[in-house]
């Protein structure tokens, strides 16, 4: 008996969903989807795995530990999606190909990296998101940041943050030195001032540099943190990404888009791949960020094609923990007894007829 139950379990990390949580979870990736359809965007399927090359630049430089391999029966090795962005590159760049147009393309499935155990660490993760393509300039980051807005919205998560930052600022700050340096990035952002200048002088950065990245965590707010920067000897590489973060939030303003949006300067992403403004979603209720996307001009690089591309990603399991709204069950159902055979039949047959749910229940 004890063997039996053994196998009733699955691996630590996986996910199962079903029952009124996966109601919840298809309410929200169905508002999401109708969201961006309302932005003429359309859904492209992507391959569950791929040649492990695909997901280079994902986290650290050289570190594959995250990544989950397999050999297929022909002896290839091949690589469990582990990034959508990545792999819906790949996609697109063929098609970019044949005919190099903008792509508004939209997608949800899993990706599969390792990660540690605790709240919000999943080994599988389900997304729904979305990139758009031969999209250049700031007027398309503001058009990103709107739908990931309204996307919240149409879920009830409408209280969520949505924190800005500059993937150019921060490398400009940092230096090639710096951005080599994995426990400052760490530092970053847990928001330590005093590790952060630690680490930064430990490694032998320049005291204006140390300085100034120290005070990172503090330039986070309003369009003040503009000034504030400015007081700061930046460089030219530095100065150019504060002025396109400050045209982005000036595009947003102007557009009527305020409240819940909050700049910071100090923001750190991962992925080598984001190449101008960044952003990640903050909830009250959940302890890790919902999701976040940015702008990644040089991604296609790496195919030899020249496209500005911008996108942004939501975690479903972490949004559902964020939402506040309680109508994805649905209008109520008319209950029909099994044990009235052929009637009960008749009446499920003329309710679907008409549209309505229906529920068979009891014995026959």
């Amino acid at each position: 008996m004890s063997g039996d139950v053994k196998q009733l379990s699955f691996p630590p990390g996986t996910e199962l969903v079903f029952g009124p949580q996966a109601a919840r979870r298809q309410f929200i990736s169905d508002r999401i989807a109708g969201v961006f359809r309302g932005w003429g965007f359309t859904e492209i399927i992507l391959p569950a795995f791929d040649s492990g090359e695909t997901f280079e630049g994902l986290g650290e430089p050289g570190d594959e530990t995250e990544l989950y391999h397999l050999v297929d029966r022909e002896g290839r090795q091949l690589t469990l999606r582990a990034d959508f962005t990545l792999i819906a590159a790949k996609a697109l760049a063929m098609e970019l190909r044949r005919d190099a147009r903008p792509i508004r393309a939209s997608y949800e499935g899993r990706v599969y990296r390792f990660a540690p155990s605790g709240h919000g660490h999943r080994v599988e993760q389900t997304q729904r998101g979305l990139e758009w393509v031969n999209a250049p300039g700031p007027v398309y980051d503001a058009a990103v940041v709107m739908m990931a807005r309204e996307s919240l919205q149409a879920v009830g998560a409408d209280d969520a943050i949505i924190v800005v930052g500059h993937a150019g600022f921060i490398h400009a700050v940092l230096g090639e030195q710096g951005r080599a340096e994995r426990r400052l990035l760490e530092a970053l952002d847990h928001k330590n001032p005093s590790r952060i200048r630690q680490l930064a002088q430990r490694i032998g950065l320049d005291s204006d540099t140390a300085e100034l990245l120290a005070a990172l965590p503090l330039l986070t707010g309003g369009p003040e943190v503009f000034e504030s920067a400015r007081k700061f000897n930046l460089n030219a590489a530095a100065q150019a990404a504060l002025g396109e973060l400050e045209s982005l939030h000036s595009l947003l303003t102007e557009a009527g888009v305020r409240g819940n949006l909050l700049l910071d300067l100090g923001e750190v992403r991962r992925s080598d791949y984001y190449s101008g403004f960044m952003f990640k979603v903050y909830h009250h209720a959940v302890g890790e960020d919902l999701g976040g996307g940015g702008r990644y001009d040089r991604l296609f690089d790496r195919f030899e094609l020249d496209v500005p591309a911008v996108g942004f990603g939501f975690n479903l399991a972490r949004l559902a923990e964020a939402t506040s709204r309680d109508d994805y069950t649905g209008t109520s159902s008319e209950s029909v007894k099994a044990g009235d055979g052929a009637e009960a039949l008749k009446r499920i047959h003329d309710l679907r007829a008409q549209g309505k749910p229906a529920i068979m229940e009891g014995g026959a």
